[in-house]
């Protein structure tokens, strides 16, 4: 459980901070503050525009020595003592129990080095921070393999558009190699060699890999004597069209195996339509007496999402005493059912993650989680909680239909129901390249909401006035706070973040009231 640092653990802190400082990098002795999620660079100072001291590769462990003012960044160095440097906190995995507001005093000191060449300038760093990697060459493998489970048509480039060079045989096995730039498709090569090409990636299953991880290329791979397949549109597909690169046998697949979605079932949904802070329900009330007769504890929550559920910014500082409820002291009274709770590290969160990976058991921490434990499972099993904020949809769209992304989260929710969990969905943020999309997402979000008679969170409506709806200038990360992120002033409510924390907090009070404290 995520607890506030003590004194003693502050001052550890604070005394390996003053020893790196003075040029000695001893070993924590308790072992790493953090981990790397991915793909890492190190830098000389809080931005993306210091010269890179060294790319960390994923789990890195580091023991961290100080923050910037908004604990966007943080200073540390590598648990063998090896480098020291700066690295964006959005992609840490931190130990329970350390919460960085709190257990890292605030600093702005630059580690000595000069420009890299070729690093990053201010204005083109991407606020994800993973670092570049270089395109493979043709027939290159950039590492992590996929299994096709049927058969899939192997295109010469990420799109309908392109010729379909073959096909892949049921249950064989692809050696990946690099992504399109929306993460849809993944250029591979077949294990026995005799044939690449480009292949839509929610057909195939991912082992120990995810498309995020892979190098972007815009790679053409054409075969002797192909032609346009008969019947082929040519040209560009309309981006927001929500079935764009989807061959016509993956959405018959989706229709015969993924229980029949209907799309036409959300014509008449308005997400204007739904209040931002969700209600209990009657079926919330029979999941509760469901899940107190099995032992689960009310006064626990589970957070269950991608990368705007995994930041600490997400109810964690509430957790922590570090917020202001500001005119919204009604609060305190869910902040203290809940308590340490909020704050808890959950496994089934993750930079990335999306409503496939928290099922499979492949995604799962094996230094948390029991064999054949899926993220969602581990989780359950970790936290024993009632209830599961479940938020998905922003990576989602960019790499499944409609189908697998309704088939996948009615999956979650039987699940939770099962386990005596109440399930609580959240309409997410959107991608602003992709609006059409966002909205169909959303509406599939609500429509599953309803049909299982279960608390919705209308986070999507309650961003819509707050500028820029609430994302980062890059349109689909959830907005960094002004202030705190546990602050709930009116000032800093107008950022992504706070809305979220106050939006979910309303929810969780209305089911402390209504169901968990009956």
């Amino acid at each position: 459980m995520v607890r506030k640092i003590s004194l003693m653990a502050l001052a550890v802190v604070l005394a390996v901070a003053a020893m790196v400082g003075s040029g000695s990098t001893p070993a924590s002795a308790q072992g790493p503050d953090a981990w790397t999620s991915y793909k890492l660079n190190m830098r000389t100072g809080p931005g993306g525009s210091y010269a890179v001291v060294t790319t960390l590769p994923g789990r890195t462990g580091l023991v961290l020595e100080a923050r910037n003012e908004d604990t966007s960044w943080v200073l540390g160095h590598t648990e063998d003592g090896a480098y020291r440097g700066w690295v964006a906190s959005l992609y840490l995995e931190f130990r329970d129990g350390f919460y960085a507001p709190n257990a890292l005093p605030e600093s702005t000191e630059e580690v000595p080095g000069g420009q890299i060449p070729g690093a990053i300038p201010e204005a083109a760093a991407s606020e994800e921070e993973a670092a570049p990697v270089e395109a493979p060459s043709a027939g290159g493998v950039a590492g992590g393999t996929a299994t096709a489970l049927d058969t899939v048509n192997v295109r010469g480039g990420p799109g309908t558009s392109y010729d379909i060079l073959g096909q892949t045989t049921p249950n064989s096995n692809w050696l990946l190699e690099a992504r399109s730039a929306n993460s849809a498709w993944v250029l591979a090569s077949a294990e026995s060699g005799t044939l690449r090409g480009w292949l839509y990636a929610s057909l195939l299953r991912l082992n120990g890999v995810s498309v995020s991880s892979l190098p972007v290329s815009t790679d053409i791979v054409t075969a002797a004597g192909s032609g346009a397949i008969p019947g082929q549109i040519p040209g560009q597909v309309d981006p927001d069209d929500p079935y764009a690169n989807v061959p016509q046998s993956a959405i018959n697949y989706n229709d015969v195996f993924m229980g029949g979605y209907d799309g036409a079932r959300l014509a008449n949904i308005n997400l204007a339509s739904y209040p931002a802070a969700g209600q209990a329900t009657s079926r919330s009330y029979a999941i509760f007496q469901q899940g107190k007769a099995m032992g689960r504890d009310p006064h626990a929550v589970a957070k269950v999402g991608d990368c705007s559920s995994e930041h600490w910014y997400f109810l964690t500082p509430f957790a922590q005493g570090g917020y202001n409820l500001g005119g919204y002291g009604n609060l305190q009274g869910v902040v203290n059912w809940f308590g340490s709770s909020l704050g808890i590290n959950s496994e089934a969160t993750h930079n990335g993650f999306n409503v496939n990976a928290v099922l499979a058991p492949e995604w799962s921490n094996p230094a948390q989680c029991q064999a054949g434990e899926s993220p969602l499972q581990c989780e359950f099993r970790r936290t024993n909680p009632s209830v599961v904020i479940v938020m998905f949809g922003t990576s989602d769209l960019l790499v499944m239909t409609p189908y697998e992304f309704d088939f996948y989260l009615r999956n979650i929710i039987n699940e939770s129901i099962e386990a005596g969990v109440i399930p609580v969905l959240s309409t997410f943020p959107g991608n602003q390249a992709f609006w059409n999309k966002t909205l169909i997402y959303n509406q599939v979000v609500v429509r599953a909401a309803l049909d299982y008679d279960i608390p919705l969170i209308n986070l999507f409506q309650a961003l819509e006035a707050i500028p820029n709806h609430g994302l980062e200038p890059d349109g689909f990360h959830l907005g960094n706070p002004i202030g705190s992120p546990g602050s709930l002033d009116a000032g800093n409510l107008q950022s992504g973040y706070p809305m979220r924390n106050l939006v979910t907090l309303q929810t969780l009070d209305n089911l402390m009231t209504s169901v968990l404290s009956r």
